[in-house]
């Protein structure tokens, strides 16, 4: 199917989503366990801490703790003790993302998708469980033919989706809201469309950018 990219129509048979800020209303969740998590001992770094998961939001939550004790605090952490913190984090917050709706427009445009038998993927910076947990209970699973959280990379597992596919890069689309979707998208040649929410805005070169992506629909 045709969809507006860069202004002008461009022939796209797979579209690939982020979830948080892209399909589901949760980037405020998210961003409130991440503030939640910060240890009381060291509450200090909270701001420090969270202007880093601000402009890194899309990167796996495995990396942004350890950007917390590595780069904030400057200590070296066992891996053992690293997934402690992940395990501590997901406690904290899926059952904040657990109420999660769709973003206005995000349903109806993936529905067009279906519609028109294009493949819909999910690429998540999310673990895997959760994630799937988290489309379950909003209902938005069984809109997509293949949800894929971390690990690996979101680079990695584009370059395996359009490999599983067969699709060529330049009828894909990568849709999501943060500079590690607008990365992956280009180094994989795939097109990207920014769907602005609570994250930093990308820092790299931006073709497309859509306030509802109902905006992608060639009218």
């Amino acid at each position: 199917m045709d969809l507006v990219l860069n202004q002008k129509p461009v022939a796209i048979d797979l579209a690939v989503f982020d979830c948080d800020g892209v399909l589901l209303e949760s980037m405020a969740a998210k961003i409130s366990a991440f503030e939640q998590w910060v240890p009381d001992a060291h509450s200090a770094y909270g701001e420090a801490f969270m202007k880093e998961v601000m402009a890194g939001f899309g990167r796996a939550r495995t990396h942004h703790i350890r950007t917390f004790y590595e780069k904030i605090l400057g200590q070296s952490v066992s891996e053992a003790f690293l997934q402690g913190e992940v395990a501590r984090f997901t406690e904290i917050c899926e059952p904040l993302c657990a109420a999660a709706g769709w973003r206005p427009g995000s349903q109806e445009f993936v529905e067009v998708c279906r519609a028109a038998e294009m493949p819909c993927y999910v690429l998540s910076g999310t673990p895997q469980a959760a994630l799937e947990a988290m489309l379950e209970s909003t209902g938005a699973a069984p809109y997509f033919d293949v949800i894929i959280g971390s690990p690996p990379a979101k680079p990695e597992s584009l370059a395996h989706i359009l490999n599983e596919t067969g699709i060529s890069p330049e009828r894909a689309v990568f849709i999501g809201d943060a500079e590690a979707d607008r990365a992956a998208a280009e180094a994989n040649g795939v097109h990207f469309a920014y769907f602005p929410s609570e994250a930093d805005r990308p820092t790299g070169h931006l073709k497309t950018e859509v306030n509802d992506l109902r905006e992608l629909l060639v009218q």
